[in-house]
């Protein structure tokens, strides 16, 4: 007969080592502090928090550059094109780095003999696994509607591979086969499902790393601006399963039996704030899928009145300018 514990009796005695703790404390600070925005950005009404956040951002980053760098805040923060790997997003990415290790610092200064965070990991996770799953959402949508991938027209048939830049290549890759860009916006889409909730997050997860490797190698070995989101969000993937790795390891590698994962943090004893959580999720969740399907589906039929896809096989759809020489006459 086992002993059924609350998850407070459970926590009594345990004890984290320093080092683990410290990690926790700057992974924490890391991890709010760049998706907090993609967060709020998520939550009705909270929007004008996210632009307010972003604004102090660039307004320190300016700040930084004129007073340590002794550079000109309007070359150094281009108008938008679309990059995610522009000298801001590394400057800002710099400064994250810098500002979470300095109130990770201050935090185990004021909070040495604290023995573990458990509950705190908890709800880390929680804004961790929503972090990843809207932004795999966002993704998964661009792709099965399809918008992030465009047919195959004319001008880029009529391209040689020496014109095409590395992106422009991975680009008509994708956007030859609707079929393939599908199934791909499904790859994506399964993990953010499984990341919804907390029985399947660690599969998840899993899928999402897979996912997001093949992004990210993608992003890298071909040149697409959107370097350090994807490996932020490929970090982001790994902090959820790395506390199961060892679990992992016995069930695949080892073939040993293992105890199963505690799922109850975090924890409302009141039975009132458990039902209020679980409305909150499911309002934020249908607002946030019915928004991004509309806009995904609405963006999709824009694109397709502007550009047609093309009724004849790729074979038939490329031309070639022929000048005629006579040789030998």
């Amino acid at each position: 007969m086992t002993e059924d514990r609350t998850p407070a009796e459970h926590l009594e005695g345990t004890q984290w080592h320093l080092g683990k703790r410290i990690l926790f404390r700057l992974a924490f600070c890391y991890l709010v502090l760049y998706y907090l925005p993609s967060v709020l950005n998520v939550i009705p009404g909270a929007q004008s928090l996210a632009g307010l956040y972003n604004f102090l951002w660039d307004r320190a980053i300016s700040w930084g550059l004129v007073h340590f760098l002794n550079i000109d805040p309007a070359q150094a923060i281009p108008q938008s094109t679309g990059s995610g790997d522009t000298l801001l997003a590394y400057l800002r990415l710099c400064a994250t780095v810098i500002f979470a290790a300095a109130v990770g610092t201050l935090w185990t200064i004021l909070d040495l003999r604290r023995p573990h965070y458990i509950s705190l990991h908890g709800w880390l996770r929680v804004f961790a696994r929503y972090a990843l799953a809207f932004a795999l959402f966002h993704y998964a949508f661009a792709k099965i509607a399809p918008t992030q991938f465009s047919h195959l027209q004319s001008r880029q048939l009529a391209e040689s591979y020496g014109q095409s830049s590395p992106m422009r290549l991975l680009w008509n890759f994708m956007g030859f086969s609707t079929t393939y860009t599908v199934f791909s916006g499904c790859a994506e889409l399964l993990p953010a499902v499984l990341l919804l909730f907390r029985r399947t997050a660690l599969l998840g997860s899993i899928i999402a790393f897979a996912v997001m490797l093949n992004v990210v190698m993608l992003n890298f070995c071909y040149d697409v601006p959107v370097k350090l989101y994807s490996l932020n969000l490929l970090v982001l993937a790994m902090f959820l399963a790395l506390p199961e790795a060892q679990k992992l390891l016995h069930v695949f590698v080892l073939n040993r039996s293992t105890a199963p994962s505690d799922l109850r943090q975090p924890f409302f004893k009141q039975l009132w704030l458990r039902r209020a959580a679980i409305m909150f999720k499911v309002a934020i969740l249908a607002t946030f899928l019915f928004q991004s399907i509309h806009s995904a589906i609405n963006l999709h039929r824009t694109i397709a009145s502007r550009t047609p896809p093309p009724q004849t096989p790729l074979t038939s759809r490329g031309f070639h300018w022929i000048q005629e020489y006579p040789y030998n006459r």
